[in-house]
């Protein structure tokens, strides 16, 4: 049988016979070069409740089985996996380090929605590395938010009257208290407003001035992070003091009534969108449309002015 054997091999075709050794070299070398899976023992994250646009370190402690892999450093373009602009979330880099208690990889990422979100499994270096699950909330509050109308309330059989009583002596003392105050410091009042609404779209209109005279020499991403927190800063004084935390996508999802004129909400969030795209997903800005971007600021002052005078 072995002489058989032999002369089979003999005999055969030497391309036949190369093409068989390279088909079993292929294989093995394949079994070689698969990643190692990592097992994740635990994950914590710094901080421990984080919010929509905070960077955020995930630490997790594992273990695998590839005794040729070593530590690295991986940041974004620059020995990550290439992934979309608007991925979400975004990572910023991925570190494998040895630790007191082992291995350890520690991402840091920005969550861009609220919710329940997954850090994407990824193979990196030898190692197949799974997917991270994280929970991201949102700084506005549950009464921020466009919400279905409540249910009317079902009063007790009897009470009506002692609620109704009790409601409209509560009104009454507020009524009460409210025409003192106004009757005390109306000038006063009055005069701070005028000064702070004053000063608030003087700065804003400042601002809009110096950005336009260096709009030649100005790169995109600064010009547009000095007209976002200008834009941002007049609506903190003016509409809205949470605006400087909220993401445009925040600001969209905010009841139209929180902003004094219709249409004003849009206008800004997709202004403030267009400023992330140019800053942070590498959007292109030409001097064209920089300066339709100081006229779209410029009239979102406008529109809030004269709706705000309206309100007095």
């Amino acid at each position: 049988m072995r002489l058989r054997a032999r002369r089979a091999v003999a005999s055969m075709p030497h391309d036949a016979l190369c093409g068989i050794i390279a088909l079993a070299l292929a294989l093995c070398g394949g079994f070689r070069l698969s990643a190692a899976p990592v097992t994740v023992d635990r994950v914590a994250f710094l901080p421990a409740r984080f919010f929509v646009g905070e960077e955020v370190e995930a630490i997790a402690l594992v273990h695998f089985d590839a005794a040729s892999v070593e530590a690295f450093a991986a940041k974004a373009g620059a020995g990550l996996p290439v992934v979309s602009a608007q991925a979400d979330p975004e990572l910023r880099s991925l570190s494998l380090s040895k630790g007191p208690d082992g291995w350890e990889l520690r991402w840091r990422f920005v969550a861009w929605t609220p919710g329940k979100g997954r850090i994407p499994a990824m193979e990196l270096r030898g190692l197949s590395i799974p997917a991270v699950d994280y929970q991201a909330y949102s700084v506005l509050g549950p009464q921020d938010r466009d919400l279905s109308p409540p249910k009317p309330q079902l009063d007790p059989p009897g009470t009506s009257l002692y609620l109704y009583g009790f409601a409209a002596f509560v009104l009454f003392l507020v009524f009460l208290v409210f025409a003192v105050v106004s009757w005390l410091l109306p000038a006063a009042r009055a005069l701070l407003e005028r000064r702070k609404a004053a000063q608030a779209r003087k700065t804003l209109a400042r601002t809009l001035a110096w950005l336009g005279k260096d709009l030649k020499t100005a790169r995109p991403a600064d010009f547009y992070a000095a007209l976002a927190r200008a834009l941002r800063n007049y609506l903190a004084i003016r509409v809205l003091p949470g605006a400087p935390a909220l993401t445009p996508a925040e600001l969209a999802a905010l009841r139209e009534d929180c902003f004094p004129a219709p249409g004003l909400r849009d206008e800004v969030s997709d202004l403030l969108a267009e400023s992330d795209a140019v800053r942070y997903a590498g959007d292109k800005a030409d001097l064209p449309r920089m300066r339709e971007a100081i006229a779209r600021a410029s009239k979102i002052g406008d529109l809030a002015e004269e709706a705000l005078d309206a309100r007095l």
